[in-house]
């Protein structure tokens, strides 16, 4: 492991990942994983919760933030990632919590090693979520976009994506657009994600082998739904928990998708309550 400058980085899986670690040491871990185009602060009002009883390791996946840029970028791949970091950090069974394509990610990790990892938290996302026409057409159309996107100041950064989400709250916005922007040539902002590279994570992503992967989940797990979600559907989600063997639900009102820039206090009190729940 290596801190420089308050960064920490751990190398797995041939590749150098940047984490942040929260909470106290001694506290059980979540390894937390962020969605795509997202990074390891965007859930911070999040973990100003979360880590109050447990560790928070909120992670740069490949191809995100401070992380190395080295595709592929297959939840396959994604999902091995997280396996090899728990292992070169030393973690002990870990609950896993993602959003979006974190979500898969984990998903596939505590499928394939359910002897590695604790409990698991799904942040509206489900294996239906992966045939929307977002999925599809305009999450490949938004990350082209991106890749040759540079903005004279963050504010324009910020103004784009609010147009683009009603729902949020700008506060939140802007700490995630901050924290998703570095500076480029000519004194430019451009995005702290491999955009190009990303593009193929969704045609790799395979419904029927998310719901396969639901059957091999052993321990017990939460999805979370945002109650205006287009990429959750509510008979997909109440599905996805018949499906797990101790799944459990939880609608979060007034937030989509995007539920770190929307509501995260909310997503954190649900989580928190989760875990701390002994029946399930």
């Amino acid at each position: 492991m290596e801190i420089i400058d308050g960064n920490m980085w751990v190398r797995a899986n041939g590749l150098r990942f940047h984490f942040r670690d929260l909470g106290p040491r001694s506290a059980p871990p979540i390894l937390f994983l962020h969605g795509i185009m997202g990074h390891a602060y965007e859930w911070d009002a999040l973990f100003a919760q979360a880590a109050r009883n447990h560790r928070i390791l909120a992670l740069d996946q490949r191809g995100h933030g401070l992380s190395d840029w080295n595709p592929p970028y297959t939840p396959e791949a994604m999902a091995a990632d997280i396996l090899a970091v728990i292992d070169s950090l030393g973690l002990v069974r870990p609950h896993l919590a993602g959003h979006s394509m974190g979500g898969i990610n984990a998903l596939l990790a505590a499928a394939r090693r359910p002897d590695r990892v604790g409990r698991l938290i799904l942040i509206d996302i489900g294996p239906d979520s992966v045939t929307t026409e977002w999925a599809h057409h305009q999450l490949p159309a938004m990350l082209t976009e991106f890749a040759g996107a540079a903005y004279a100041d963050m504010e324009r950064a910020v103004s784009a994506w609010m147009a683009g989400n009603p729902l949020a709250q700008e506060t939140y916005m802007r700490h995630y657009v901050r924290h998703a922007l570095r500076e480029g040539p000519a004194g430019k902002w451009v995005w702290r994600f491999d955009a190009a590279g990303l593009t193929e994570f969704s045609p790799n992503a395979r419904a029927e082998e998310l719901w396969m992967a639901l059957d091999q989940v052993q321990n017990p797990a939460l999805v979370i739904r945002g109650r205006e979600s287009s990429l959750l559907s509510p008979e997909t989600a109440a599905a996805m928990t018949r499906r797990l063997r101790r799944g459990s639900l939880v609608e979060i009102a007034d937030g989509g998708h995007d539920l770190g820039v929307e509501q995260p206090e909310a997503v954190a009190a649900a989580l928190v309550a989760f875990l701390a729940d002994r029946s399930v």
